[in-house]
Protein backbone atom coordinates (compact mmCIF):
# COMPACT_ATOMS: atom_id res chain seq x y z
CA UNK A 1 0.00 0.00 0.00
CA UNK A 2 1.40 3.21 -1.17
CA UNK A 3 2.39 5.81 1.63
CA UNK A 4 0.12 8.97 1.35
CA UNK A 5 1.35 11.34 3.66
CA UNK A 6 3.11 10.91 7.22
CA UNK A 7 3.41 12.71 10.20
CA UNK A 8 6.44 12.76 12.32
CA UNK A 9 6.77 14.41 16.14
CA UNK A 10 5.06 14.13 19.11
CA UNK A 11 1.88 12.17 18.07
CA UNK A 12 0.32 10.61 21.58
CA UNK A 13 -2.95 8.30 22.23
CA UNK A 14 -4.00 6.77 25.00
CA UNK A 15 -4.30 2.46 24.14
CA UNK A 16 -5.73 1.20 27.42
CA UNK A 17 -6.86 3.44 30.26
CA UNK A 18 -3.76 4.76 32.52
CA UNK A 19 -1.25 4.24 29.53
CA UNK A 20 0.15 7.38 27.48
CA UNK A 21 2.10 6.60 24.51
CA UNK A 22 4.47 8.83 22.82
CA UNK A 23 4.94 11.46 25.12
CA UNK A 24 8.81 10.25 25.63
CA UNK A 25 10.26 9.92 21.98
CA UNK A 26 9.51 11.32 18.15
CA UNK A 27 6.61 9.08 16.99
CA UNK A 28 6.04 8.88 13.08
CA UNK A 29 2.36 7.83 11.29
CA UNK A 30 1.73 6.98 7.83
CA UNK A 31 -1.27 7.17 6.41
CA UNK A 32 -2.27 5.48 3.03
CA UNK A 33 -5.97 5.46 2.02
CA UNK A 34 -7.52 7.06 5.02
CA UNK A 35 -5.71 4.53 7.43
CA UNK A 36 -2.69 4.34 9.53
CA UNK A 37 -0.03 1.88 7.53
CA UNK A 38 2.93 2.33 10.09
CA UNK A 39 3.55 4.11 13.19
CA UNK A 40 7.64 3.61 14.94
CA UNK A 41 8.59 6.00 17.55
CA UNK A 42 12.44 6.91 18.96
CA UNK A 43 15.84 6.40 16.46
CA UNK A 44 13.80 3.91 14.10
CA UNK A 45 10.87 6.84 13.56
CA UNK A 46 14.46 9.28 12.54
CA UNK A 47 15.23 6.74 10.23
CA UNK A 48 11.75 5.72 8.48
CA UNK A 49 11.23 9.58 8.28
CA UNK A 50 14.88 10.03 6.40
CA UNK A 51 13.99 7.01 4.12
CA UNK A 52 10.10 8.15 3.19
CA UNK A 53 11.81 11.46 2.48
CA UNK A 54 14.17 10.42 0.05
CA UNK A 55 11.20 8.25 -1.42
CA UNK A 56 9.29 11.50 -2.31
CA UNK A 57 6.49 11.01 0.43
CA UNK A 58 5.36 14.21 2.41
CA UNK A 59 6.37 14.28 5.95
CA UNK A 60 4.33 16.88 7.87
CA UNK A 61 6.69 17.79 10.93
CA UNK A 62 5.16 18.91 14.19
CA UNK A 63 6.20 22.15 15.29
CA UNK A 64 7.58 22.96 19.08
CA UNK A 65 4.86 23.31 21.08
CA UNK A 66 2.40 21.15 18.70
CA UNK A 67 0.86 17.21 19.58
CA UNK A 68 -1.30 14.96 17.63
CA UNK A 69 -3.88 13.17 19.06
CA UNK A 70 -6.98 10.85 17.93
CA UNK A 71 -9.98 12.80 17.05
CA UNK A 72 -12.50 13.30 20.06
CA UNK A 73 -15.36 11.50 20.13
CA UNK A 74 -18.44 13.03 21.43
CA UNK A 75 -20.99 10.20 22.86
CA UNK A 76 -24.06 11.92 24.02
CA UNK A 77 -25.18 15.12 21.89
CA UNK A 78 -28.47 17.34 20.90
CA UNK A 79 -27.71 19.13 18.26
CA UNK A 80 -30.88 20.90 17.72
CA UNK A 81 -30.18 22.64 21.12
CA UNK A 82 -27.07 24.16 20.31
CA UNK A 83 -28.92 27.14 20.38
CA UNK A 84 -29.98 27.75 23.44
CA UNK A 85 -26.77 25.91 25.26
CA UNK A 86 -26.10 27.82 28.02
CA UNK A 87 -29.78 28.61 28.90
CA UNK A 88 -32.20 27.12 31.65
CA UNK A 89 -29.64 25.41 33.49
CA UNK A 90 -30.77 26.28 36.58
CA UNK A 91 -33.88 24.32 36.01
CA UNK A 92 -35.17 20.93 36.79
CA UNK A 93 -34.83 18.58 34.14
CA UNK A 94 -38.44 17.42 34.28
CA UNK A 95 -40.37 20.43 35.46
CA UNK A 96 -43.27 21.51 33.39
CA UNK A 97 -41.59 24.38 33.57
CA UNK A 98 -38.28 22.81 33.50
CA UNK A 99 -35.76 22.76 30.96
CA UNK A 100 -37.18 20.19 28.87
CA UNK A 101 -40.19 21.97 28.41
CA UNK A 102 -38.77 25.59 28.19
CA UNK A 103 -36.16 24.91 25.84
CA UNK A 104 -35.07 21.41 24.48
CA UNK A 105 -38.75 20.50 23.29
CA UNK A 106 -39.84 23.62 21.97
CA UNK A 107 -36.43 24.04 20.11
CA UNK A 108 -36.13 20.13 18.90
CA UNK A 109 -39.72 21.30 17.53
CA UNK A 110 -38.74 24.45 15.41
CA UNK A 111 -35.69 22.82 14.01
CA UNK A 112 -34.62 23.85 10.38
CA UNK A 113 -36.92 24.91 7.40
CA UNK A 114 -40.47 25.97 9.17
CA UNK A 115 -42.35 24.03 6.08
CA UNK A 116 -40.11 21.02 6.68
CA UNK A 117 -40.42 21.06 10.72
CA UNK A 118 -44.24 21.12 10.06
CA UNK A 119 -43.89 18.11 8.46
CA UNK A 120 -41.52 15.71 10.75
CA UNK A 121 -43.40 16.97 13.58
CA UNK A 122 -47.06 16.10 12.24
CA UNK A 123 -45.41 13.20 11.38
CA UNK A 124 -44.21 12.49 14.82
CA UNK A 125 -48.19 12.76 16.12
CA UNK A 126 -48.99 10.10 13.80
CA UNK A 127 -49.76 6.81 15.11
CA UNK A 128 -46.88 4.10 16.31
CA UNK A 129 -47.34 2.21 13.64
CA UNK A 130 -46.24 5.18 11.36
CA UNK A 131 -43.67 6.29 13.65
CA UNK A 132 -41.88 3.09 13.18
CA UNK A 133 -42.57 2.90 9.46
CA UNK A 134 -40.96 6.49 8.93
CA UNK A 135 -38.13 5.25 11.25
CA UNK A 136 -37.55 2.34 9.12
CA UNK A 137 -37.55 4.44 5.54
CA UNK A 138 -35.02 6.79 7.45
CA UNK A 139 -32.62 3.84 8.13
CA UNK A 140 -33.12 2.56 4.59
CA UNK A 141 -32.52 5.73 2.97
CA UNK A 142 -29.22 6.79 4.90
CA UNK A 143 -28.05 3.35 4.63
CA UNK A 144 -28.35 3.21 1.20
CA UNK A 145 -26.20 6.97 1.04
CA UNK A 146 -23.50 5.00 2.28
CA UNK A 147 -19.86 5.69 0.79
CA UNK A 148 -17.08 3.26 1.14
CA UNK A 149 -17.84 -0.71 1.73
CA UNK A 150 -16.85 -1.13 4.98
CA UNK A 151 -17.39 0.14 8.65
CA UNK A 152 -16.93 2.81 9.80
CA UNK A 153 -19.40 4.79 7.80
CA UNK A 154 -18.92 8.32 8.20
CA UNK A 155 -22.71 8.73 8.39
CA UNK A 156 -24.96 6.12 9.80
CA UNK A 157 -28.83 5.91 11.26
CA UNK A 158 -29.20 5.58 14.86
CA UNK A 159 -32.30 4.24 16.53
CA UNK A 160 -33.03 7.01 19.24
CA UNK A 161 -35.63 6.06 21.63
CA UNK A 162 -35.64 9.35 23.62
CA UNK A 163 -36.21 8.65 26.72
CA UNK A 164 -38.56 6.61 28.89
CA UNK A 165 -41.05 8.78 29.83
CA UNK A 166 -42.04 9.62 25.97
CA UNK A 167 -41.65 6.17 24.52
CA UNK A 168 -44.69 3.74 24.59
CA UNK A 169 -44.09 -0.18 25.20
CA UNK A 170 -45.12 -0.79 21.67
CA UNK A 171 -42.87 1.69 20.42
CA UNK A 172 -39.90 0.60 22.05
CA UNK A 173 -40.78 -2.92 20.79
CA UNK A 174 -40.86 -1.75 17.34
CA UNK A 175 -37.64 0.43 17.46
CA UNK A 176 -36.08 -2.78 19.09
CA UNK A 177 -36.75 -4.51 16.31
CA UNK A 178 -35.64 -2.42 13.58
CA UNK A 179 -32.48 -1.71 15.12
CA UNK A 180 -31.77 -5.49 14.81
CA UNK A 181 -32.97 -5.85 11.45
CA UNK A 182 -30.68 -3.27 9.80
CA UNK A 183 -27.71 -3.71 12.15
CA UNK A 184 -28.21 -0.23 14.02
CA UNK A 185 -25.91 1.44 16.94
CA UNK A 186 -28.58 2.62 19.45
CA UNK A 187 -28.82 5.41 21.86
CA UNK A 188 -30.33 6.61 24.86
CA UNK A 189 -30.98 8.08 28.36
CA UNK A 190 -30.90 6.15 30.98
CA UNK A 191 -31.04 6.71 35.28
CA UNK A 192 -30.19 10.32 34.44
CA UNK A 193 -31.69 12.00 37.48
CA UNK A 194 -33.97 11.19 40.33
CA UNK A 195 -37.17 12.50 38.73
CA UNK A 196 -37.01 11.05 35.66
CA UNK A 197 -36.01 8.01 37.21
CA UNK A 198 -39.25 8.25 39.70
CA UNK A 199 -41.40 9.27 36.46
CA UNK A 200 -40.66 6.40 34.40
CA UNK A 201 -41.52 4.04 37.33
CA UNK A 202 -44.43 5.18 36.90
CA UNK A 203 -44.72 4.38 33.51
CA UNK A 204 -42.76 0.70 33.92
CA UNK A 205 -43.62 -0.22 37.51
CA UNK A 206 -41.58 -3.11 38.79
CA UNK A 207 -39.12 -1.88 36.35
CA UNK A 208 -35.80 -0.08 36.13
CA UNK A 209 -34.46 1.64 33.16
CA UNK A 210 -32.15 -0.36 31.88
CA UNK A 211 -35.10 -3.65 32.53
CA UNK A 212 -36.96 -2.01 30.55
CA UNK A 213 -34.83 -1.11 27.62
CA UNK A 214 -33.20 -4.68 27.72
CA UNK A 215 -36.96 -6.17 27.82
CA UNK A 216 -37.09 -5.02 24.11
CA UNK A 217 -34.08 -5.53 22.89
CA UNK A 218 -32.26 -1.78 23.70
CA UNK A 219 -29.47 -2.71 26.00
CA UNK A 220 -26.79 -4.23 24.29
CA UNK A 221 -23.91 -3.64 21.46
CA UNK A 222 -23.45 -1.23 20.50
CA UNK A 223 -25.68 1.06 22.03
CA UNK A 224 -24.66 4.48 24.08
CA UNK A 225 -26.91 5.13 27.41
CA UNK A 226 -26.58 8.38 28.07
CA UNK A 227 -26.07 9.41 32.12
CA UNK A 228 -26.71 6.48 34.15
CA UNK A 229 -25.94 8.51 37.01
CA UNK A 230 -28.87 7.03 39.11
CA UNK A 231 -28.56 3.27 38.29
CA UNK A 232 -30.45 1.06 40.33
CA UNK A 233 -29.59 -2.18 41.78
CA UNK A 234 -28.89 -4.77 38.81
CA UNK A 235 -28.61 -2.34 36.46
CA UNK A 236 -25.02 -2.12 36.01
CA UNK A 237 -24.71 -5.96 35.60
CA UNK A 238 -27.15 -5.94 32.90
CA UNK A 239 -25.33 -2.76 30.99
CA UNK A 240 -21.97 -5.23 31.42
CA UNK A 241 -24.00 -8.03 30.42
CA UNK A 242 -24.96 -7.20 27.05
CA UNK A 243 -21.92 -4.58 25.98
CA UNK A 244 -24.19 -1.82 26.49
CA UNK A 245 -21.80 1.42 27.49
CA UNK A 246 -22.27 4.33 29.51
CA UNK A 247 -22.02 8.19 27.73
CA UNK A 248 -20.36 10.13 30.32
CA UNK A 249 -21.59 13.64 30.64
CA UNK A 250 -19.95 15.31 33.72
CA UNK A 251 -20.92 19.00 32.99
CA UNK A 252 -24.50 18.27 32.32
CA UNK A 253 -24.78 16.15 35.53
CA UNK A 254 -23.64 18.91 37.83
CA UNK A 255 -26.72 20.55 36.75
CA UNK A 256 -29.33 18.04 36.36
CA UNK A 257 -28.29 14.44 37.53
CA UNK A 258 -27.42 15.40 41.37
CA UNK A 259 -25.11 12.99 41.02
CA UNK A 260 -21.38 12.04 39.75
CA UNK A 261 -20.66 8.92 37.76
CA UNK A 262 -18.09 6.49 39.26
CA UNK A 263 -15.92 6.41 36.38
CA UNK A 264 -13.17 4.10 37.52
CA UNK A 265 -15.29 1.96 39.35
CA UNK A 266 -17.13 1.08 36.35
CA UNK A 267 -14.50 0.37 33.93
CA UNK A 268 -12.81 -1.37 36.18
CA UNK A 269 -16.22 -3.62 36.56
CA UNK A 270 -16.03 -4.06 33.00
CA UNK A 271 -18.94 -1.47 32.08
CA UNK A 272 -17.82 0.58 28.81
CA UNK A 273 -17.87 3.99 29.13
CA UNK A 274 -17.84 7.08 27.02
CA UNK A 275 -18.02 11.13 27.12
CA UNK A 276 -20.29 13.28 26.23
CA UNK A 277 -20.66 16.96 26.00
CA UNK A 278 -24.44 16.64 25.92
CA UNK A 279 -25.07 19.99 24.81
CA UNK A 280 -27.11 22.13 25.51
CA UNK A 281 -27.65 20.35 28.93
CA UNK A 282 -24.01 20.47 29.11
CA UNK A 283 -23.35 24.59 28.71
CA UNK A 284 -20.24 23.31 26.26
CA UNK A 285 -19.61 22.04 22.89
CA UNK A 286 -15.72 21.39 23.52
CA UNK A 287 -14.45 18.15 24.51
CA UNK A 288 -11.59 19.41 26.39
CA UNK A 289 -14.52 21.14 28.25
CA UNK A 290 -15.48 17.29 28.75
CA UNK A 291 -12.51 15.96 30.02
CA UNK A 292 -12.16 18.96 32.77
CA UNK A 293 -15.41 18.17 34.18
CA UNK A 294 -14.89 14.50 34.08
CA UNK A 295 -11.70 15.25 36.39
CA UNK A 296 -14.05 17.47 38.76
CA UNK A 297 -16.69 15.19 38.68
CA UNK A 298 -14.36 12.26 39.93
CA UNK A 299 -12.77 14.34 42.54
CA UNK A 300 -16.43 14.87 44.06
CA UNK A 301 -16.68 11.05 45.03
CA UNK A 302 -14.63 11.43 47.44
CA UNK A 303 -16.22 14.62 49.71
CA UNK A 304 -16.85 13.74 52.79
CA UNK A 305 -17.46 16.02 56.11
CA UNK A 306 -14.79 16.01 59.16
CA UNK A 307 -16.51 14.74 62.19
CA UNK A 308 -18.09 17.99 63.78
CA UNK A 309 -17.64 20.30 60.60
CA UNK A 310 -20.21 22.82 60.62
CA UNK A 311 -21.14 22.50 57.13
CA UNK A 312 -22.90 18.99 57.41
CA UNK A 313 -22.27 15.70 59.14
CA UNK A 314 -20.01 13.23 59.05
CA UNK A 315 -21.06 10.50 56.36
CA UNK A 316 -19.42 8.46 53.71
CA UNK A 317 -18.81 9.77 50.40
CA UNK A 318 -20.82 10.28 47.78
CA UNK A 319 -20.42 6.99 45.60
CA UNK A 320 -20.76 4.90 48.75
CA UNK A 321 -23.67 3.48 47.88
CA UNK A 322 -23.37 3.07 44.28
CA UNK A 323 -19.71 1.20 44.88
CA UNK A 324 -20.77 -1.71 46.94
CA UNK A 325 -18.92 -4.28 44.93
CA UNK A 326 -15.97 -2.33 44.22
CA UNK A 327 -12.44 -3.83 45.04
CA UNK A 328 -11.34 -0.77 46.43
CA UNK A 329 -13.37 1.89 49.21
CA UNK A 330 -15.70 3.76 47.78
CA UNK A 331 -14.42 7.45 47.89
CA UNK A 332 -10.59 6.35 47.68
CA UNK A 333 -8.40 7.20 45.56
CA UNK A 334 -9.81 4.98 42.79
CA UNK A 335 -12.44 7.32 42.55
CA UNK A 336 -9.67 9.66 41.11
CA UNK A 337 -9.80 10.77 37.57
CA UNK A 338 -6.66 12.20 35.54
CA UNK A 339 -6.34 14.57 33.00
CA UNK A 340 -4.87 11.61 30.66
CA UNK A 341 -7.15 9.00 31.34
CA UNK A 342 -10.44 11.50 31.04
CA UNK A 343 -8.27 12.13 26.96
CA UNK A 344 -9.09 8.27 27.07
CA UNK A 345 -12.30 8.96 27.85
CA UNK A 346 -12.80 10.74 24.94
CA UNK A 347 -10.87 8.75 22.16
CA UNK A 348 -10.43 5.14 22.86
CA UNK A 349 -12.98 4.58 25.30
CA UNK A 350 -15.19 6.27 23.03
CA UNK A 351 -14.77 3.73 20.33
CA UNK A 352 -14.74 0.94 22.55
CA UNK A 353 -18.43 2.02 23.42
CA UNK A 354 -18.80 1.67 19.44
CA UNK A 355 -17.48 -1.39 19.28
CA UNK A 356 -15.33 0.79 17.03
CA UNK A 357 -11.82 0.87 18.60
CA UNK A 358 -9.97 -1.56 16.06
CA UNK A 359 -10.80 1.47 13.58
CA UNK A 360 -10.95 4.39 15.80
CA UNK A 361 -9.66 6.43 18.81
CA UNK A 362 -6.32 5.43 19.04
CA UNK A 363 -2.93 5.75 16.53
CA UNK A 364 -2.73 1.60 15.82
CA UNK A 365 -1.72 0.52 12.37
CA UNK A 366 -4.63 -0.23 10.78
CA UNK A 367 -7.19 2.31 12.49
CA UNK A 368 -8.65 5.59 10.57
CA UNK A 369 -6.59 8.36 10.59
CA UNK A 370 -8.80 10.59 12.47
CA UNK A 371 -6.76 13.37 14.43
CA UNK A 372 -6.52 16.76 15.88
CA UNK A 373 -2.98 18.80 15.59
CA UNK A 374 -3.10 20.75 18.39
CA UNK A 375 -1.10 23.88 19.41
CA UNK A 376 -0.14 25.07 22.31
CA UNK A 377 1.41 28.55 21.72
CA UNK A 378 -1.92 30.63 21.80
CA UNK A 379 -4.17 31.73 24.61
CA UNK A 380 -3.67 31.25 28.01
CA UNK A 381 -0.17 29.07 27.73
CA UNK A 382 1.96 31.18 24.98
CA UNK A 383 3.87 33.45 27.28
CA UNK A 384 4.69 30.17 29.72
CA UNK A 385 5.75 27.22 27.61
CA UNK A 386 5.50 23.60 29.42
CA UNK A 387 8.84 22.11 30.31
CA UNK A 388 7.98 18.88 29.16
CA UNK A 389 6.05 16.63 26.45
CA UNK A 390 3.85 15.77 29.27
CA UNK A 391 3.14 19.06 30.47
CA UNK A 392 2.10 20.77 27.52
CA UNK A 393 -0.21 18.24 26.57
CA UNK A 394 -1.45 18.58 30.00
CA UNK A 395 -1.71 22.53 29.46
CA UNK A 396 -4.25 21.74 26.49
CA UNK A 397 -6.20 19.79 27.88
CA UNK A 398 -6.60 21.89 31.14
CA UNK A 399 -6.54 25.49 29.27
CA UNK A 400 -7.09 24.98 25.72
CA UNK A 401 -9.90 25.88 23.37
CA UNK A 402 -10.48 26.31 20.10
CA UNK A 403 -7.72 28.33 19.13
CA UNK A 404 -5.53 25.19 20.15
CA UNK A 405 -7.31 23.19 16.95
CA UNK A 406 -4.76 23.76 14.52
CA UNK A 407 -6.16 21.09 11.65
CA UNK A 408 -8.74 18.59 11.88
CA UNK A 409 -8.19 14.74 9.93
CA UNK A 410 -11.22 12.92 9.40
CA UNK A 411 -10.93 9.10 7.65
CA UNK A 412 -7.39 10.81 6.08
CA UNK A 413 -9.13 13.88 4.75
CA UNK A 414 -8.42 17.19 6.29
CA UNK A 415 -11.26 19.03 6.93
CA UNK A 416 -10.27 22.10 8.77
CA UNK A 417 -7.24 23.91 8.97
CA UNK A 418 -6.12 27.25 11.13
Amino acid sequence: MAAGFAFFGTCVDTPRLGEVRGLEAPSLLVVSDGRISQRCMGAEALERRRQLEQEGVEVRVLEQGEVLLPGFIDGHIHFPQFCFAGCGIDMPLMHPEGFLAKYAFPTEESMGEVERAKVVYRAALEETEQSLQDTEDFIQYTQSRRTGSEAPFLVQPVVTPRFLPTCTPKLLQGLGRLADKYGCIIQSHLSESIDEVEFSATLFPGQTDAEVFHQFGLLKSPSMMGHSVQLMQGEEELLRQNGAAIAHCPLSNFFFASGALPVKQLLKRGVKVALGTDIAGGYSPSMLTAMRSAVMAAKTLQFRHVKGCAFGTESEAPSAKRAKNAEAPAGSSEDELSHFEALYLATKGGAEALDLGHLLGSFEVGCRFDALRLRSQVGPMASFPASSQADMLLKIITLGDDRNVKQVFVDGELVHSL
